[in-house]
């Protein structure tokens, strides 16, 4: 073996990348370490036995819709407009978050702004509320999105008060279609309505509410629903778990039986409060998603 004794002499690794060269030698030394010490210390030297790895989940999704703005969302997400064209219009993306592309797509006569009512008199139709879904297989799951905070009603326009909720346990066969939580204005106040988007969206029903605290318009907030059990939800805003009226306080909420068969979940935007309507399809309601099976 030949001596190196210029002190200033380089040890070359040939195609290897500078930091590849730093693991080298450390392996290098390692295990002269081990050579010199004897078969004690390397024994000593063993690593442990890591603990079990955490259990990754049966399904998980991301989207934190940074791409060009266009008018769906693309695979594989499915659109309620696709499934039940004359009752939900299309989401798109604009501005890094999800939008209603067309808030006019359904046959019949809309409703103005401000509305009317809920439900709009006269048979009207509420525009710009749609959603969409994609298949996870499991019924017991966590939804999570940061919806964009815009928030206000009841003022002179511009109104950019727009609504976005987790959708569990869509069912496009049955009237009242999913489950989620909006955020929305009463009393001046931010409150969470958890119910079901129905459909047609203007026989939106609601379950139970929450009062969240202060919110300023703008300001993103997390809202989560998790199913640990199918058909019990519990509902959470930046990490806070909801106390809602009716009786439920911290209990989980109750869907429909009906429903709770079903292992598509998504998201759903309601523009319908934006003045002038000619801009909703540029002010964004949900910026991140995450879906993720808790089997």
């Amino acid at each position: 073996m030949q001596e190196i004794t210029d002190p200033t002499a380089r040890i070359a690794f040939p195609g290897l990348s500078p930091r590849a060269v730093v693991r080298r030698l450390a392996s290098l030394c390692a295990g002269l370490f081990l050579i010199a010490a004897g078969p004690a210390a390397a024994q000593q030297a063993a690593p442990a036995t890591p603990p079990e790895a955490e259990k990754a989940p049966a399904f998980f999704f991301s989207d934190d819709f940074e791409r060009e703005a266009r008018a769906s969302l693309g695979d594989p997400w499915r659109d309620c407009d696709t499934e039940t064209p004359d009752n939900f219009e299309p989401l798109g993306i604009h501005d890094g978050g999800v939008v209603i592309a067309d808030p006019f797509t359904r046959p019949g006569e809309y409703d103005g702004a401000p509305p009317s009512g809920h439900p709009p008199e006269d048979d009207r139709l509420f525009p710009g509320i749609g959603c969409a879904f994609m298949e996870t297989g499991s019924t017991r799951v966590s939804v999570k999105i940061v919806w964009s905070g815009n928030f206000g009603i009841g003022h002179p326009p511009p109104v950019s008060h727009v609504e976005g909720t987790p959708l569990l346990y869509v069912t496009p066969d049955h009237p009242r279609y999913g489950f989620g939580a909006w955020p929305t204005q009463l009393y001046n106040k931010l409150v969470i309505f958890a119910g079901y988007i129905a459909d047609p969206v203007e026989n939106f029903e609601v379950l139970a509410g929450a009062v969240v605290d202060e919110h300023t318009s703008g300001t993103p907030r997390e809202i989560e629903l998790r199913a640990e059990e199918p058909g019990k939800v519990t509902v959470w805003v930046d990490g806070k778990q909801l106390s809602f009226n009716e009786g439920y306080g911290l209990a989980p909420l109750i869907v429909d039986p009906d429903l709770i068969g079903s292992t598509r979940h998504g998201i759903a935007v309601d523009a319908h409060y934006v003045d002038p309507l000619s801009d909703i399809p540029t002010i964004k309601s949900v910026e991140e998603v995450v879906i993720e099976s808790l089997d």
